[in-house]
């Protein structure tokens, strides 16, 4: 990593009062380490149909960067989308995309644009465009067009579901559905909602204002082994779900490609706010679902509560009672529960779609007999 990308803090950077440093969290963490690596260590051991090595990867080139994705299923079958959050990978959505191809979907599960073994663009302070929300929906567009996809279900978390939102709204001829796992879709509005005014809706939000800063960049003396190593502990550590291996995982895939890709989404918010102008005021048309975490400690459900949801057209929601922020792991089952009964709902009630290969061939064909005998 260049030494601009680690410690530029522009003047153009609000510098914005935090009440509690997420360093000191991460450093508390660090001197704790071998206890939650012992804790971790008696948890059971990754299925095997789980390991990372046992999936599909793939890579391709969508606008000009390297993406890297897991694949699985039938794609003749509907397709589903999966969009991780900050700061994880493809591999977040391990449980989803075993379960999801168990009931007949075609899936998709992308690393981020600056994370795992998608392209990591270097960018110096607020220059981040290639991060803004608008440009990663239309990268996972592309996508779809190279995969011959029409429409999909798009599903994601904490950020990924933030730009999970942001394909319906910008694309919604291109979206069956959206669902967000915790993360509410925050309405476009006509002043921006930066650092300063997240901190002051909710002060759960105080870490915002950090992680779009450069400095954080050169927190362990820059290096990116120690860093990682706080984060993932401070996340993962002791926590339902994840256990040593796979959180050594993570651990060594931020070592090798760093935080910074991962840390520009919270430096793209101005960016977001010019694209999102146009939007203000608009119905959000695509049928949609919040799948609410009751003990998500950032996401509370004061929180979701809070905001708005006047502009959506077909919303439905739903709480998960167990598992905090990283319920797709922590509680897995309950979240493949709630996809199961929104998804056997959406296609066969609302959309009255057929899923899979063998049930899309039957209803052509029954097109192509009532047409004969007319």
């Amino acid at each position: 990593m260049s030494k601009s990308a680690n410690t530029d803090t522009t003047a153009d950077v609000a510098a914005a009062p935090v009440a509690f440093s997420i360093r000191q969290y991460m450093e508390m963490t660090l001197a704790n380490v071998v206890f939650l690596d012992m804790a971790d260590a008696v948890k059971p051991a990754t299925a095997p149909e789980y390991e990372p090595s046992s999936f599909k990867h793939k890579y391709t080139t969508l606008r000009g960067y390297k993406y890297h994705y897991v694949e699985e299923g039938d794609p003749n079958n509907q397709t589903v989308v999966l969009v991780h959050g900050f700061p994880d990978l493809w591999y977040g959505w391990r449980y989803q995309i075993r379960h999801l191809v168990s009931l007949g979907f075609h899936v998709i599960a992308v690393d981020d644009l600056g994370s795992g073994e998608t392209d990591q663009p270097k960018c110096v302070g607020v220059e981040v465009a290639p991060y803004a929300c608008k440009n990663l929906a239309t990268n996972l567009v592309e996508l779809l067009d190279q995969l011959n996809v029409d429409k999909a279900v798009f599903i994601g978390h904490d950020w990924g579901a933030f730009v999970a939102w942001k394909v319906g709204m910008y694309f919604p001829e291109r979206c069956h559905a959206v669902i967000s796992v915790g993360n509410p879709h925050r309405q476009p509005t006509v002043e921006p909602t930066g650092p300063v005014e997240l901190v002051a809706e909710n002060p759960l939000f105080s870490y915002v204002p950090e992680f779009e800063q450069g400095e954080i960049e050169t927190w362990f003396n820059g290096n990116t082994n120690t860093f990682a190593t706080a984060y993932f502990n401070m996340v993962y550590g002791s926590r339902p779900g994840t256990n040593a291996e796979e959180k050594r995982f993570y651990i060594e895939t931020f070592t090798r490609t760093s935080f910074h890709g991962a840390l520009n989404y919270y430096r793209a918010w101005r960016i977001n706010h010019k694209d999102e102008l146009p939007y203000v005021g608009k119905p959000y048309t695509v049928p949609s679902l919040l799948i609410k975490a009751e003990e998500d400690p950032v996401l509370t459900p004061a929180y979701v509560r809070g905001v708005p949801y006047d502009l959506f057209v077909d919303l439905e929601q739903s709480t998960v009672t167990v598992g905090g922020h990283n319920v797709q792991t922590e509680a897995a089952d309950e979240v493949n529960q709630e996809l199961t009964r929104y998804l056997t709902k959406l296609f066969d009630e609302k959309l009255k779609m057929p899923r899979t290969k063998n049930k899309i061939q039957q209803v052509q064909e029954d097109k192509a007999t009532v047409a004969h005998e007319e």
